[in-house]
C-alpha cells in the first residue's frame, strides 16, 4: 500500500527517536464482515461505540506492520537489544491508544487499539520487527464532531448522526446549568430523556462516553439525581435526525466520534 508512516499516541514512527525506523511493509491482517455480527454478546450495552466487549461483532480488525532501520539514518542496520526495547516501550503498552495512518485518504479517521511485537531474525542478527496492531473495535472512527451553544429552557437543537452503522453512540457531554431546579435532555429519536435533578446555577455536569457522570458542585449528589439514561446519538436506515431539547436554559458542548467503515488498502 501507499502509506509509508504512522502515528501511535500522537508519536509518529518518523519522529521516533530522529527518524531512526521506517515502514517496509503494511497489510491488513483481519477484516470483520457483516456475517460477523453476534448480537447475544452484547451483556452490558448494545450501542456501537462502546469499546469491544460490548460490540455486536465476534472479531476485531488488525494490521500487520514490518518495522525495519533507516539505512539513511544508521549504516548499522541491525536492531541492538536496546532498540527493541525502546519500540517495546512506545508501542506495546497494556492500555488502547489512537493509531492513525499519514496519508491524505486517511485523514480524517483512526483506529484504537494496542500492538503485539515479535522480532524477525536471519543468522543472528535482529533485521527488523513486525508489529500487530489489533483495534479495540471492528471499525474505524472519524475525528471529532462537535455541537457547542447556548439555549433557553425549551429550546431545541439538531444533531444528525454521521454514523455508517445504524444503532447508537454516547458522546462526551458537558452542561453548565443557567437556573437551578431539574434538567432534562430529551432525545425526539427514541422518546428517551436524560434527567439530573437539583442543579445549581452555574453548575457543570460531564458525561462521558464510557458511561460516567460528574459534577462540578461537590455538595451535588449527583449519583443519587441522576435517573442513569445516558444521552445518545442515534441513527436508522431512514433518519440520522435527532432532535434534542433541553428543559433548563444551559450552555451545552457535545463531541462524539461516527463510525466509519474504513479499511485501508
Amino acid at each position: 500500500m501507499s502509506v509509508t508512516n504512522f502515528m501511535y499516541d500522537g508519536i509518529s514512527l518518523h519522529n521516533f527517536n530522529n527518524g531512526k525506523y521506517i515502514m517496509a511493509n503494511f497489510t491488513t491482517d483481519n477484516v470483520p464482515t457483516e456475517g460477523q455480527r453476534n448480537i447475544a454478546q452484547t451483556p452490558l450495552f448494545s450501542g456501537k461505540e462502546q469499546p469491544f466487549l460490548y460490540q455486536n461483532y465476534s472479531s476485531t480488525l488488525s494490521f500487520i506492520i514490518t518495522i525495519i532501520k533507516n539505512p539513511c539514518m544508521d549504516e548499522n542496520i541491525y536492531f541492538s537489544v536496546e532498540d527493541i526495547e525502546e519500540l517495546k516501550r512506545w508501542l506495546c503498552r497494556p492500555a488502547p491508544h489512537v493509531f492513525r495512518l499519514i496519508e491524505s485518504q486517511y485523514s480524517d479517521v483512526f483506529w484504537e487499539g494496542t500492538f503485539n511485537l515479535t522480532e524477525e531474525v536471519a543468522g543472528s542478527n535482529r533485521i527488523g520487527v513486525t508489529i500487530n496492531f489489533v483495534s479495540t473495535r471492528p471499525y474505524a472512527l472519524q475525528n471529532d464532531v462537535q455541537f457547542y451553544g447556548t439555549v433557553d429552557g425549551g429550546d431545541s437543537i439538531t444533531i444528525n448522526d454521521l454514523s455508517v452503522e445504524q444503532g447508537f453512540l454516547y458522546p462526551d457531554m458537558g452542561i453548565v446549568c443557567l437556573e437551578s431546579g431539574n434538567l432534562e435532555i430529551h432525545n425526539d429519536f427514541e422518546n428517551r430523556t436524560t434527567i439530573i435533578k437539583n442543579c445549581e446555577a452555574n453548575e457543570e455536569i460531564t458525561f462521558s462516553k464510557y458511561l460516567q457522570i460528574s459534577s462540578s458542585n461537590e455538595n451535588h449528589d449527583v449519583y443519587n439525581d441522576f435517573n442513569y439514561q445516558f444521552f445518545r446519538i442515534c441513527n436508522n436506515y431512514e433518519t440520522n435526525e435527532n432532535v434534542v431539547t433541553f428543559s433548563k436554559p444551559c450552555k451545552y458542548s457535545i463531541v462524539y466520534n461516527p463510525i466509519r467503515k474504513v479499511i485501508p488498502i
